[in-house]
């Protein structure tokens, strides 16, 4: 039961950790999604990966952004855009891997510079969590036999003396709950973690 709250834990640490490695990138950074920026030198230095997204900053109905083809990124075409959003503020997801292509849609902005690619990584797969080992439980009462021999009387009469019997240790004394005393102590001890930890066996 331990070793299967530790496995929770760890994969909820995890969890959150890819979840905070997904960047957000602001296109164009300050200067936003506008006419006369150089957007292949904004993306030049920039290692974008599945779960990353793109924000577009512009004036809404002044500009829109358009997800084309590659076809269409290279003659400056909407007319079958993948997705268009023309709203001030767009956030586009990077939901797969590969070259993502991005054009304004209104007429002559495209070919005056308004147009960026994107090159999008797989996302990293996490190392598998290291394999928990299995470790003894408290619950188990210790039944191993007690072979300390006794040592023999003393008696009269050229007698051969008798074998000591072999005696058990008691099983150790459980709770009604069903835990050990150990268990319980322990428990006890983690104060708060204790009672969390006890409502989970």
């Amino acid at each position: 039961m331990a070793s299967n709250l530790a496995l929770a834990a760890l994969l909820l640490v995890a969890s959150c950790g890819s979840a905070a490695s997904a960047a957000k990138y602001t296109v164009g950074d300050t200067s936003g999604w506008t006419t006369g920026a150089d957007y292949t030198t904004w993306a030049s230095d920039k290692k974008f990966k599945v779960g990353d997204s793109l924000v577009f900053n512009f004036a809404g109905g002044a500009h829109t952004v358009d997800e084309v083809s590659a076809a269409d990124y290279a003659s400056c075409s909407s007319a079958n855009a993948l997705s268009s959003d023309g709203s001030g503020a767009s956030t586009v997801a990077l939901k797969t891997a590969g070259k993502h292509y991005f054009i304004c849609g209104v007429a002559g902005h495209c070919s005056s510079g308004m147009k960026l690619v994107v090159t999008v990584a797989a996302a990293t797969a996490a190392s598998p969590p290291p394999k928990a080992s299995p470790t003894p439980t408290p619950d188990s009462p210790d039944t191993t036999p007690d072979t300390t021999p006794t040592s023999p009387s003393t008696s009269t009469g050229g007698a051969t003396p008798k074998t000591p019997a072999t005696v058990l240790a008691p099983p150790a004394k459980q709770s009604e709950s069903g835990a050990t005393g150990l268990r319980v102590t322990a428990l006890a001890g983690l104060g708060v973690a204790g009672l969390v930890a006890a409502a989970l066996f």
